[in-house]
């Protein structure tokens, strides 16, 4: 059975793409040719619009990645989630699929976490919130299913997260340079390294308003981890991060990076062309992201 990484890197250079499709819904956004044609389950309409996004990204794609509150938030959202989960596994087996869950909690917790997510839901990979120690990432792995991604926190995109992450430790490193040594030491002692990875936010403008490009993170991530572990990278699209900058301090080669978007490929429309419009949306990040050197082939 192949692992989550190879996997990836195998889709990523099938489509020479390092696009990530976030599949995050909001009913406020749904097109409403699909709520008219679904009228009466919002979970079902929302499942059928995020499979079209899904039919029409699919050539430009490496990696899909729902966000579980979005699909948790509406009434039987949870089993829309895993209609969309089983049409790509049914339909491209090649794509590796995500769970965004950010879990983190005691051992027996996550252990449930660990059956809901990989057993019932179907993904492939989810992310953990490492604040609670070795138990967020030690129960979930599950030796008899190798091969599944578990990725920590670690650098995030939201800009209140630098109130924690860059908080400076008595050594001098700051508190996310802590968790990446720690994920990777986790991931090495569990026997999970050939699929972990970390989430590392894009380049960015910092501080503020400055102007100046920020990317030392990814770069001093890779001092940090090496290859060793995958970068899940949000922060472009609509938040505003910098594609050549990010695929220059971050990408190492195929199976190194996936480079997510979200509401700027599915919010593309919401007229009747909303799958075409999502499409000509992964197709460019796609192309940007080739350009900046994160050519696969």
């Amino acid at each position: 059975m192949k692992g989550f990484r190879q996997l990836l890197t195998e889709r990523q250079k099938e489509v020479n793409s390092l696009v990530c499709v976030g599949l995050d819904p909001l009913v406020s956004k749904m097109p409403e040719t699909v709520r008219k044609e679904f009228e009466g389950s919002t979970a079902t309409a929302m499942a059928n619009w995020m499979i079209r996004v899904v039919e029409a990204t699919a050539p430009y794609t490496s990696m899909y990645k729902p966000q579980s509150a979005y699909w948790e938030s509406i009434r039987y959202g949870r089993q829309g989630l895993r209609e969309v989960i089983s049409h790509i596994k049914k339909n491209h087996p090649g794509i590796p699929v995500f769970l965004d869950c950010k879990r983190g909690d005691i051992g027996r917790t996550q252990e449930r976490y660990r059956i809901a997510h990989f057993n019932l839901d179907g993904a492939d990979g989810v992310n953990f919130s490492p604040y609670m120690g070795r138990d967020c990432m030690e129960c979930l792995v599950d030796k008899s299913v190798p091969g599944k991604a578990i990725v920590g926190l670690c650098y995030t995109s939201n800009p209140s997260s630098r109130e924690v992450q860059d908080v400076r430790l008595p050594d001098g490193r700051h508190y996310w340079e802590f968790i990446a040594e720690t994920i990777l030491k986790w991931a090495k002692e569990l026997g999970v390294a050939d699929d972990a990875g970390m989430v590392m936010a894009a380049a960015h403008e910092h501080p503020p308003g400055s102007g100046k490009i920020f990317s030392w993170h990814l770069s001093r991530g890779r001092e940090i981890v090496g290859d060793s572990l995958w970068y899940l990278i949000p922060g472009i699209g609509t938040q505003g991060g910098f594609v050549e900058e990010t695929v220059k301090a971050a990408y190492t080669g195929p199976g190194s990076v996936a480079i997510n978007s979200s509401s700027g490929i599915i919010f593309a429309s919401s007229g009747d062309d909303y799958a075409e419009a999502a499409a000509t949306k992964a197709k460019e990040l796609r192309d940007q992201i080739r350009a900046a050197g994160g050519n696969v082939e």
